[in-house]
């Protein structure tokens, strides 16, 4: 079935390469949280566009070992009104290990080591996606690319921040790997603290970047790991939320 053009899943690519399309999603968004100004609406939209990528790629990764091309050639960032984004895949295509069950199958390449598979979560996230989304919304809202970069490093951790420690013996160590495939430097935009919230430690990324979420009025005040806070500003968060958080140097397994 051939889909009208009005419904049709459009290639990521497409609205990327869209300034006013781009422009017009970026100020339906901010309306739709309670911000009409054009920066941080850009902000938002920017961190709900990569998280809609890094949540499957990146999680894919982390829970499978196995790395979906997210290129946009390759899916659809549905960005309606109303919603979230959501990604839509235009085509399917999976990179997995040897002992992958489905290696071997239709749209499946192999690669030898687990080093080669997070070159490809590379290629396919950061060098073909990430990229090139970071400089059509910098081109939109202007000023450089540091704060949208910070963004991206937060999300890219969360995934193995988050995972079931059974899972991840170590996620401080995963959190390390995701954000040695991000451009240079782009890793310091964040610090990985610890954060106890009644289940024992995990992972924790502050932020060195400003998100913007703070001015929204669901936030109202800045979340645990703004920039703008300092530690005793985070302890009385942290106390407001009933968790522990630490900043814990070279963090331990856990």
């Amino acid at each position: 079935m051939t889909l009208p053009p009005s419904v049709a899943p459009r290639p990521a690519v497409k609205l990327l390469a869209d300034p006013p399309a781009l422009r017009s999603w970026i100020a339906r968004y901010g309306e739709q949280h309670g911000s009409s100004r054009f920066p941080v609406a850009s902000a938002l939209a920017f961190k709900a566009y990569t998280w809609a990528l890094i949540e499957v790629a990146v999680g894919r990764w982390v829970t499978e070992r196995r790395v979906v091309d997210v290129s946009p050639s390759r899916v659809s960032v549905s960005a309606e009104p109303g919603g979230e984004p959501t990604l839509e895949f235009l085509s399917l295509h999976y990179t997995v290990l040897p002992d992958d069950p489905i290696a071997g199958e239709s749209g499946v390449s192999v690669v030898e080591s687990d080093q080669a598979l997070l070159d490809v979560l590379r290629r396919t996230l950061v060098e073909n996606h990430l990229l090139p989304a970071v400089e059509a919304f910098r081109s939109l809202r202007g000023g450089g690319p540091r704060p949208l970069w910070g963004t991206v490093a937060q999300s890219m951790g969360y995934p193995a921040a988050t995972a079931d420690p059974a899972l991840l013996p170590d996620r401080a160590d995963t959190v390390r790997q995701l954000l040695s495939i991000l451009p240079a430097g782009v890793d310091a935009l964040v610090e990985i603290a610890e954060l106890d919230e009644g289940h024992g430690w995990r992972p924790l990324l502050l932020r060195r970047t400003c998100c913007y979420a703070y001015t929204l009025p669901a936030y109202g005040q800045p979340c645990l790991t703004c920039c703008l806070l300092d530690d005793a500003g985070r302890d009385a968060v942290a106390a407001a939320d009933q968790v522990e958080w630490r900043r814990c140097g070279n963090c331990a397994p856990n």
